[in-house]
């Protein structure tokens, strides 16, 4: 074993054996105190920290909702877990938590749009996520969790925005012919041509002998 710190001692005490051990030692108790805190940190940082460690911490921290959330998504909202919880039911904890969720949220409440008594409008921008059916239904349990039990939403505006300078648009037609053939007929036959028609005659020679009167 290669000691760091026997190589930072004074020249004489690197030849004293005891000394030399004392150092070995006193560095392995380090390198283990020192994996000891990085394990630490990871329940806190959660960089480096497997999905099974960020789920126990989850629960152990009470998280509110952690369905349908990436695994990155389940880490921020474990590292923030207390202040969320400290501040739950205002519109702090709301816009802290769309954050989390890299989402752009504004929260409108009643008297600042002249609107009825505990009723809030919630704007939010999943420009960066996209939408589906299971966003909106995030969006929907987030704001029944973390709103104030006496206000009720009145109204959720979702923003999607492309962020593209441009757009392409793909159509493709498809179409089909149906021919049938029959056997070809011919009708109305007519013909402009001439007709030549040769006729011969032909018959045979008779020869005749008048004698005299009472000759031979």
């Amino acid at each position: 074993m290669t000691s760091v710190i026997k190589k930072i001692l004074p020249y004489s005490l690197q030849k004293d054996p005891f000394t030399v051990a004392l150092a070995e030692a006193f560095e392995i108790q380090m390198n283990q105190l020192y994996d000891e805190f990085r394990d630490i940190s990871n329940l806190y940082l959660l960089t480096h920290a497997p999905s099974l460690l960020v789920d126990f911490l989850a629960y152990e921290k009470h998280v509110d909702f952690y369905q349908g959330l990436t695994l990155e998504e389940k880490k921020n909202v474990v590292r923030n877990a207390l202040q969320v919880h400290r501040k739950k039911g205002t519109k702090f904890s709301l816009l802290r938590v769309f954050e989390l969720l890299n989402l752009q949220g504004q929260i409108e409440e009643w008297f600042e749009y002249d609107g009825d008594p505990y009723y809030f409008k919630a704007r939010i921008d999943v420009s960066d996520r996209g939408v589906d059916d299971a966003t909106i239904k995030l969006l929907e349990r987030l704001i029944k969790t973390y709103k104030n039990n006496r206000s009720w939403l009145e109204v959720l505006d979702i923003i999607l925005t492309s962020k593209q300078n441009k757009v392409h648009v793909g159509t493709a037609t498809l179409m089909g012919e149906e021919i049938v053939v029959y056997p070809y007929t011919i009708n109305n036959l007519t013909s402009n041509s001439e007709i030549k028609i040769a006729v011969a005659n032909t018959a045979n020679v008779e020869n005749l002998t008048i004698y005299p009167k009472g000759g031979n």
